[in-house]
């Protein structure tokens, strides 16, 4: 479906979508995500905070194929240990937990560094 300019500027979207670098392996990745649903939270820094609220959607594009979304659970600044890497983090982060949940679709995506919005949902 394609949107008139009238109603891409007043399009809302329904929550973002970001890249993890190839260098982190989906192995890796999965770690991370599973423990997540056990209740660990996600971090994800960014530069800005995107105009998006809790409960939107998170997609992840990985390896040049979009995965799957979870749910935003937060945002904020803060300072932490990393729990999986042991990395120490500064800076504004975008938060995640609970289930991921896998596009059913195959859907390409060349992979960028920060966000960006989306406005329907992947299959």
């Amino acid at each position: 479906m394609f949107l008139t300019v009238n109603e891409w500027k007043n399009a809302v979207p329904i929550g973002i979508i970001i890249t993890i670098p190839k260098s982190t392996s989906w192995s890796e990745y999965r770690r991370e995500l599973d423990a997540a649903l056990d209740g660990a939270v996600m971090n994800y820094k960014m530069s800005s905070f995107p105009k998006v609220k809790i409960g939107d959607l998170c997609y992840v594009c990985h390896d040049g194929f979009v995965k799957g979304h979870m749910k935003i659970s937060g945002m904020g600044e803060k300072e932490f240990t990393c729990t999986t890497t042991g990395n120490n983090w500064a800076g504004k982060f975008l938060e995640r937990t609970g289930q991921f949940y896998h596009v059913k679709d195959v859907h390409p995506m060349k992979g960028f560094q920060g966000f960006r919005y989306v406005y329907s949902e992947f299959n």
